[in-house]
């Protein structure tokens, strides 16, 4: 509550960059470490869940972009996230696209931004990441092509057991690549043949008349040896605030297009491969109708920021009152559930 009525207008009237930049700040203060533990450490064994083979507390994570550059992963875990993925990680150092590239859109609780990944780059990323060893730590990556994104590959190996691969961010000229379903199959045949690790997909979002056409090149994915799909990323948009003009929206008013998005997904595919929703999470009813429509995970980033540190912390609590009230005894038992 103090977050919602004080810190939050008070980042919103301040530049967004900047906001964040101050968050980053506070999550690496010694005093954080010595905050955490008391309000965040205890987690419930109720909303655990197996996932990819991976043991993780809860089904919500942090979705990529949040850390980008790798500095604050562990801190952000402790907020009862079930797993935090960092990145995007680019191959070199990226200043992204001219300012200004983000605002919000706080009636609505969205935002708008045009990014463009900025990175430190793998070497300085990859120094961050001298941690010790978190199966619950996500790694996101990507490239403009192959042989960028094969090199994040290689060198982030053993620093995760999970490789997000984002060709879909709306900021980032070039990842229309690997929408050829030729191009996106060579890429994920080479990823395997140099990783052990499981890897996710990030799709773009679609409206329902393409939706086929997404749908076979998540198929294309699984096919050619992912062993998941991230619904989905933000929603492209034109806006005159953007220096570029364009960018990608993300926030509450995705929600409904995402949960459609998760059950034509899970009817495409089967009951096989892992389906991690992303777009409009934003408190336990978007979660627990995104796992009863057929997603095994949840990502929130935009919820995050909106909601602030209590947010993973609430949605847990608010999926254990509802499986007690529902008599459901597991987060594996909300798949096929009435939504709520």
């Amino acid at each position: 509550m103090f977050y919602k009525s004080l810190i939050l207008p008070i980042l919103q009237l301040i530049n967004p960059e900047f906001s964040h930049l101050i968050a980053e700040k506070f999550f690496q203060l010694p005093f954080f470490k010595i905050f955490t533990p008391i309000l965040f450490k205890s987690k419930s064994k109720k909303t655990s869940t197996n996932v990819l083979g991976i043991e993780l507390s809860s089904p919500i994570g942090l979705a990529a972009g949040y850390d980008k550059n790798c500095k604050i992963l562990n801190p952000l875990l402790s907020l009862q996230f079930g797993f935090v993925t960092g990145g995007t990680i680019t191959l070199e150092e990226r200043f992204g696209n001219p300012k200004p590239r983000l605002f919000h859109l706080a009636k609505e609780k969205s935002l708008i931004n045009s990014l463009g990944f900025p990175s430190l780059g793998l070497e300085k990323i990859n120094k961050n990441l001298q941690i010790d060893h978190d199966n619950s730590i996500f790694l996101s990556v990507s490239g403009i092509n192959e042989d960028e994104i094969i090199e994040c590959i290689k060198t982030l190996e053993n620093k995760t057991e999970v490789f997000e691969i984002n060709i879909s961010s709306p900021n980032t000229e070039g990842l229309r690549l690997f929408h050829n379903h030729s191009e996106l199959s060579k890429l994920i045949e080479k990823i395997k043949n140099i990783s052990k690790n499981k890897i996710l997909i990030k799709l773009p979002p679609w409206l329902e008349s393409e939706k086929q056409i997404f749908l076979d090149l998540g198929k294309t994915a699984i096919l050619s040896g992912a062993d998941g799909l991230v619904v989905a990323n933000s929603l492209p948009t034109n806006d005159e605030k953007l220096a570029v003009g364009k960018g990608g929206k993300s926030g509450k008013v995705l929600t409904s297009n995402t949960l459609r998005m998760i059950a034509e997904t899970r009817s495409s595919l089967g009951p096989g491969p892992i389906i991690v929703a992303c777009g409009g999470i934003f408190d336990s009813k978007d979660v627990w109708n995104a796992l009863a429509l057929g997603a095994d995970l949840c990502q929130g980033y935009t919820g995050f920021i909106y909601e602030g540190l209590l947010y993973a912390y609430n949605i847990n609590k608010g999926l254990i009152q509802m499986m007690i009230e529902k008599n459901v005894s597991s987060i594996d038992q909300i798949k096929g559930k009435s939504l709520v």
